[in-house]
């Protein structure tokens, strides 16, 4: 007998009908059925969070219009007709076209609000800029608790299905 050495390589063929030898055809990965329905079931979910991710989670351009509109509120607490049928869509294109600081410099000295009002504005642009710099670590947290929301349910389903499909081989094996 010739020993095998490592450069030797074993070709397994089949022979055809017709006669002919080929090669094996490579066996593809078929999926059961409850895999199937995981990985669709898997990619909805999926989808259902990030929509959810997206409609929940504040980006920049809201907190700015928060901050907009709680000017305004605070404006109206020293004359309350102030911006009275102004479009908020207007009041927000001119807030970004003149720039934050000088809108607000703009409206206060409009309106006369003198130092009394200080604390109020400088209460707005507090919370203005927190949210700001909050921004980030809350899509981090969002995009995280996403992640731990999808795998959580996912393996625990795929889980029940390899439990449910070992249960159902274990009795088809018993009739057999």
């Amino acid at each position: 007998m010739i020993p095998k050495s490592e450069s030797d390589i074993e070709i397994p063929l089949e022979k055809s009908s017709s006669g002919t030898w080929n090669l094996p055809k490579s066996p593809r990965r078929q999926f059961k059925p409850w895999q199937r329905l995981w990985l669709v079931t898997g990619i909805i979910y999926l989808l259902m969070l990030a929509g959810s991710y997206h409609l929940i989670m504040p980006n920049r351009e809201q907190i700015e219009r928060q901050m907009i509109f709680s000017v305004t509120e605070e404006v109206r607490r020293y004359d309350g007709l102030s911006f009275v049928g102004e479009s908020p869509q207007k009041i927000v294109e001119i807030a970004r076209s003149q720039g934050y600081a000088a809108w607000i410099a703009g409206i206060r000295s409009r309106h006369r609000i003198g130092p009394e009002g200080n604390a109020g504005f400088d209460r707005i642009e507090r919370n203005y800029r927190e949210a700001l710099s909050d921004l980030p670590v809350k899509r981090t947290v969002g995009v995280l608790l996403c992640v731990v929301a999808w795998l959580v349910p996912m393996a625990l389903f795929y889980a029940i299905g390899r439990v449910v499909d070992w249960i159902e081989r274990g009795a088809l094996g018993i009739q057999g």
